[in-house]
């Protein structure tokens, strides 16, 4: 069999080409909502299924188990069973999955319900992403790779506000139910749409794929429950920590040893272009996810910002995401891939910057300029990221190098998270620390503000107020400082873009 004819030509413009991105990018919103989209939703369920603060958190970490489990073998599944087979079996069982969560009357039956959840949307986004890279011919992917980067990275943003809606105005069980609609949507699209890719007959590697599940498994519930466990404090975490670190070696040694019968084609990584770009996507999206995560917390929590003003700030910002790819298509060929990673990661690493000088009574215009700053560098280059990963793949290797390339980009991700998670927390606790030795009489400014209105003197009133104030400052810090690790990470990004090629090759 000719591999070289495994994967179908690309298309010329017309209706199908387009209805294939649309294909692709309903199947990556999908799959990317779902990421987030429980996240606010947590406390209802765990009031509906009697379940504590740190017991509803599993529904999150068995769906990151699932999904990051199967993303990096999609390449396999696709030559075991046919592109668009596998396709319709990953929707139909999203959506099966989805109905079931909605369902579930125990914490239990969630729990194992997401965890399948997790391993039937693992392939939607390296699927969706295989399929426009084969319809799209070289010099053209990054135009259709810029829509479905709105969808990879924006669905993570828009799933607490959808689920948050749904949570508080119909029932946190919306929250998995919304998905049959538009699951059944993205099925028909498919069986309409998408291009059948011949299955081949392929050995499974059991072996690797034992190492790899509890390689994966094993760090993400480190990474999920890394903070309610107390970290290395915890000899659960230690446990989780050694067969993490064991049976990841393992896989990786072996996987190189035994070449393509591995259960993951890790001999893609030998081509710098490829590893530089997985790279570099997992780097900076993890910076992008990390502003997901302190934005709304500083500024509804912090700030005391109404949720519809929040939301209209990032979502102003995140325009200049789009408008970011939609210029980096066009000023690509005139600087250069290369350039394009460092005006990328130099304008994320100033946006950063500004988001650090950020004071405790910034006003939206303010909050706004950073986060368009970063929404638009990072824009600027994932999409020419995402294309010229394939730059050098085979076609019949593109499957493999999408769950790959989404493989690295979802432990990127997933250590972004908890980093993100883990510095807010402790440098909270060490602002408060730090700084609560000043709220004391030996500080004439305390003895001032205690002797003036609202307070006269009444100590119980000034205690309140003070701590109440103190904690806010401490957490706005905390996050000021982490927005200047995330500065000098995005400046670090830069170097990985030498080893990327400097003239693209011919079709």
């Amino acid at each position: 069999m000719n591999t070289a004819a495994a994967a179908p030509a690309p298309l010329p413009p017309g209706t199908q080409r387009s209805m294939l991105l649309v294909t692709a990018l309903m199947v990556s919103v999908m799959a990317s909502v779902d990421m987030t989209i429980v996240s606010v939703a947590l406390p209802y369920m765990a009031g509906n299924l009697g379940a504590g603060p740190d017991q509803i958190t599993w529904v999150v970490t068995m769906f990151t188990c699932g999904q990051a489990l199967v993303i990096g073998v999609t390449g396999h599944l696709s030559r075991l069973l046919g592109r668009r087979r596998l396709a319709i079996i990953v929707v139909v069982g999203f959506v099966a999955s989805s109905m079931a969560c909605g369902l579930a009357q125990s914490l239990t039956q969630i729990v194992v319900f997401r965890f399948v959840q997790g391993v039937f949307s693992g392939p939607l986004i390296p699927l969706s992403q295989s399929i426009l890279v084969d319809a799209y011919p070289p010099e053209e992917r990054h135009k259709a790779l810029s829509i479905w980067a709105v969808g990879v990275l924006g669905g993570p943003a828009l799933g607490p506000i959808v689920g948050g809606f749904l949570a508080q105005d119909l029932d946190w069980r919306w929250n998995f139910w919304v998905n049959l609609p538009v699951g059944a949507i993205a099925l028909l699209l498919i069986l309409t749409f998408v291009r059948a890719v011949p299955a081949r007959k392929v050995r499974t590697d059991l072996v690797g794929l034992v190492l790899l599940a509890t390689w994966v498994i094993s760090l993400q519930i480190l990474l999920d429950q890394g903070d309610s466990l107390d970290w290395f404090d915890a000899g659960e975490i230690w446990v989780l920590a050694l067969l993490a670190m064991t049976f990841g070696l393992a896989f990786v040694l072996r996987g190189i040893v035994i070449g393509d019968a591995n259960i993951m084609r890790l001999r893609l990584f030998a081509d710098r272009n490829f590893l530089a770009c997985s790279l570099l996507v997992a780097l900076l999206g993890s910076i992008f996810l990390g502003s997901l995560i302190i934005t709304p917390r500083l500024l509804i929590d912090y700030y005391g910002w109404e949720v519809v003003t929040a939301g209209l700030v990032m979502g102003s910002a995140g325009a200049f995401g789009i408008l970011g790819s939609l210029i980096g298509g066009r000023i690509v060929a005139l600087f250069g891939i290369r350039v394009m990673v460092v005006l990328g990661a130099g304008c994320m690493a100033f946006g950063w910057l500004r988001y650090s000088a950020l004071n405790p009574y910034a006003g939206p215009v303010e909050v706004f300029i950073p986060s368009a700053l970063v929404m638009f560098g990072l824009f600027l280059v994932f999409p020419l990221l995402a294309a010229q990963a394939f730059r050098n793949l085979r076609p019949d290797e593109r499957d493999e190098g999408a769950g790959l390339f989404n493989f690295v980009k979802t432990l990127g991700f997933s250590l972004g998270v908890t980093f993100v998670g883990a510095m807010i927390y402790r440098g909270s606790l060490g602002n408060w620390a730090r700084y609560v030795g000043d709220l004391s009489w030996s500080n004439p400014a305390f003895g001032q503000i205690l002797n003036a209105p609202p307070f006269s003197g009444d100590l119980n009133l000034a205690a309140v107020h003070m701590a109440d104030e103190l904690a806010r400052q401490s957490g706005i810090l905390a996050i000021t400082q982490l927005a200047q690790i995330f500065a000098v990470l995005a400046l670090l990004a830069m170097p990985l873009g030498l080893l990327l090629q400097r003239e693209p090759k011919a079709g």
